[in-house]
């Protein structure tokens, strides 16, 4: 009665041990593994029905037989289900199942005592033993069926599962299928001759290894070789593999295509490749990845060889591939992306060439009209006639911001605009921008109203010129576009560290503002939103487009938010290093007001100085002549080339100013026979004097030779500037 009790016991705690082990989820090895472990138990309770003469370790043993081929068909069950990948229905099936096992392993071992699911007897063999035969009642036949409706539903799982899949899939379930079918037929024929031993579990133990074999080895090499044998052929590459005694093994198809080999029929004589390969020492080619040209099927072709050595572990030689690509039409493409980015740089080469032109073209005649009108503000004591004079000044800087934004945006896109950061004061880089736009809000009676927080560090690291553009431009439009109402400055500090923070500048209005549908297009270039309404306005809409590159290009962005007819609000935010945290405290914009009206006075006298001006524009000539006038330096012009080194050679100067754009000789070769001829003129200091302002020109001037550089239109303090640096300093008198 113990050992009935225990062997009951222990069947039903393997059955929940394995539950909680399907739980975990290596389920599809460790169900076959629990086939033999059943079987292992089917195979004792076998040994020891044959050997055993006491009646009830027999019909223990009976019990626990066929309590195992229970779990042996449920084990079978579950990894049919995992196999199919079914696992969604596991759970409900296990529950189910077990309670089925839980029932007929309770029925096989009360039948010890009742014997009412079958009833021993000894049956003599022809050798003179005895063996023990059952005689099934009507709940043992229930018992049998219970064991193969799980092996039916296996069947049935795996016939749907091969008939639903591809073909090539086909393969994944026909051993299994096959396995689980000689179980079935292995049965049938023990039953069918009467042997005197039950050798059902052998079959199922011969299942187990079956499948073991067949899901955990077999078939997924037969499916990755097949797979990878699909994935090979369908390579745009030719592949050939050889093995260590250079014999081919494999040609995909590619390879058949391409060159018309194929394993049966390869040699080293063939053509065209194996010619190819033929020339080739295996044993000391290293690997290598090179284009050739070659002829194929009549076709000039550019093939790239992809060459590896297969080696194992131990560096020990295993064989070799070849992989060829015909790469033509990718030659192709990079011979026409070759000839299309020289053409590019062509065309950005003749833009550039377009922009100095026009640069020299326009500013040339402006040089004149400005620096003639500068003579005219100088000289000048009618108020009338300096009210003009004045008028022309805005125009012609109007015209100059025009132009400077064409230049930018052209630097910004080719890549050439340069931040220069240096040390500089907040509040002084307001009041200049404050100064700057003044005068447009007061034609229109805007005030400007600045607030500046106190917290804001005396001094940051930044690139105070394009900070300034970015704020004009948009305080310039932010009073174009209003009528009345004002205008705000709002300058704000978000401290991110002791030595780092982000300088917030907010520009709004009360003007028209924008619709929600034209925000998008605000930083668009060329392009201004409403054209019709604002047709009256000038602008090229270039200026927001600008300002945002650069803002971006300072680690920083513009946002906008406005409300149609609202007004609109501008916030520029750049993050900026600190030189000096210290508080600035509160602003002041009177501590540097800017006089109402300047009047000239000129910075040094040089009587004894000498200069000679080159430019074959005579109006150029003139206009220096005028604004140096007052400085009292000897000045002599020429106006071209050759007229310039002839007066060199006659006549020794202190200074050069030369224009670039001449007639031949331009002023690089006129400054390079000058220097050439010797003597004192050969090492005076030469200014350039250019209407070309694009990017990087002043540093191309300083490597051709020029020791200054001069932008047109020419201011006159630049140029006084300009000699006081250059002139000899015993010569001026600064005033």
């Amino acid at each position: 009665m113990i050992f009935v009790t225990a062997g009951l016991v222990s069947e039903i705690l393997l059955l929940f041990f394995i539950q909680f082990l399907l739980i975990k989820r290596n389920v599809l090895r460790n169900s076959i593994l629990r086939v033999f472990i059943a079987a292992f138990f089917s195979v004792l309770s076998n040994i020891i029905i044959a050997i055993s003469r006491i009646s009830l370790i027999t019909n223990f043993a009976f019990a626990l037989y066929f309590s195992s081929i229970d779990f042996i068909t449920y084990f079978l069950l579950i990894f049919t289900f995992i196999y199919t990948n079914r696992d969604k229905y596991l759970k409900k099936i296990t529950k189910i199942w077990r309670i089925v096992i839980i029932l007929d392993t309770l029925n096989l071992h009360a039948s010890i005592f009742t014997g009412h699911m079958f009833t021993m007897y000894s049956m003599k063999l022809a050798d003179g033993s005895v063996a023990y035969q059952t005689t099934p009642t009507l709940l043992f036949n229930v018992h049998l069926v219970l064991c193969y409706i799980p092996i039916v539903t296996a069947l049935a799982l795996l016939s749907y599962s091969f008939f639903k899949s591809h073909g090539f899939y086909r393969l994944k379930y026909f051993p299994i299928f096959a396995s689980v079918l000689a179980i079935v037929l292995l049965n049938v024929a023990y039953m069918y001759f009467s042997l005197p031993f039950d050798w059902s579990v052998e079959f199922y133990a011969l299942a187990g290894l079956l499948l073991f074999f067949f899901s955990l080895y077999f078939v997924p090499r037969m499916l990755m070789n097949n797979t990878l044998k699909l994935a090979v052929d369908s390579m745009n590459e030719a592949i050939l593999l050889f093995d260590a005694e250079r014999n081919i093994i494999y040609i995909n198809k590619r390879a058949h295509d391409l060159f018309n080999l194929s394993e049966e029929s390869f040699s080293f004589g063939d053509y065209p490749i194996s010619v190819w390969l033929k020339g080739k020492d295996f044993d000391n080619l290293d690997n290598f990845v090179q284009n050739y040209p070659m002829t194929v099927a009549g076709e000039d072709m550019v093939i790239k060889v992809d060459y590896r050595n297969c080696v194992n572990a131990k560096g020990q030689h295993l064989g070799s591939f070849f992989l060829f690509e015909d790469v033509t039409l990718d030659q192709n493409l990079m011979q026409s992306l070759e000839a299309a980015r020289s053409e590019a740089n062509q065309a950005n080469s003749a833009k550039s060439i377009f922009l100095a032109n026009m640069s020299h073209e326009i500013r040339t005649p402006i040089n004149s009209i400005l620096g003639m009108n500068e003579m005219i503000i100088r000289e000048a004591t009618d108020e009338h006639v300096l009210e003009y004079a004045r008028d022309i000044e805005r125009s012609g800087d109007a015209l100059m911001s025009l132009i400077n934004n064409i230049l930018d945006f052209s630097k910004i896109e080719s890549g050439k605009m340069e931040i220069n950061p240096a040390p500089y004061s907040v509040f002084k880089t307001i009041r200049e921008c404050f100064h700057l736009v003044a005068p447009r809000a007061q034609q229109k009676d805007l005030p400007i109203r600045i607030s500046c927080a106190d917290d804001i560090p005396c001094e940051l690291l930044g690139d105070t010129q394009r900070i300034k553009q970015i704020l004009v431009n948009l305080l310039t439009n932010a009073i174009k576009y209003t009528a009345q109402g004002y205008i705000s400055l709002d300058v704000s500090w978000k401290k991110t560290t002791d030595y780092v923070g982000t300088l917030v500048f907010v520009v709004s209005d009360t003007g028209q503002g924008i619709s929600e549908e034209n925000i998008s297009k605000l930083f668009n270039i060329f392009q201004r939103i409403d054209e019709g309404k604002n047709r009256n306005i000038e602008g090229t809409g270039l200026g927001l487009a600008i300002s945002r590159q650069l803002a971006v290009m300072m680690n920083g962005n513009i946002s906008v938010k406005s409300d149609s007819g609202k007004g609109s609000e501008f916030t520029v935010e750049l993050k900026q290093p600190v030189i000096n945290n210290a508080p600035l405290g509160k602003f002041l914009l009177q501590e540097e007001a800017a006089p109402a009206k300047k009047t000239y006075k000129e910075s040094f006298h040089a009587p004894g100085a000498k200069i000679l001006v080159v430019d074959d524009i005579e109006l150029n000539l003139k206009l220096v002549s005028s604004l140096l006038k007052k400085t009292r330096v000897q000045i002599s012009k020429a106006s071209d080339g050759n007229t310039a080194i002839k007066m060199c050679s006659e006549e020794e100067y202190d200074l050069i100013l030369m224009d670039h754009m001449m007639p031949d000789p331009d002023g690089y070769e006129t400054m390079v026979k000058i220097r050439a001829a010797g003597g004192h003129n050969a090492v005076i200091p030469i200014v350039v004097l250019t209407a070309n302002a694009l990017e990087g020109v002043e540093k191309q001037y300083m490597e051709m030779g020029f020791d200054g550089y001069l932008s047109k239109p020419i201011l006159g303090s630049d140029l006084e500037e300009a000699l006081i640096r250059f002139l000899p300093q015993e010569k001026i008198t600064i005033l």
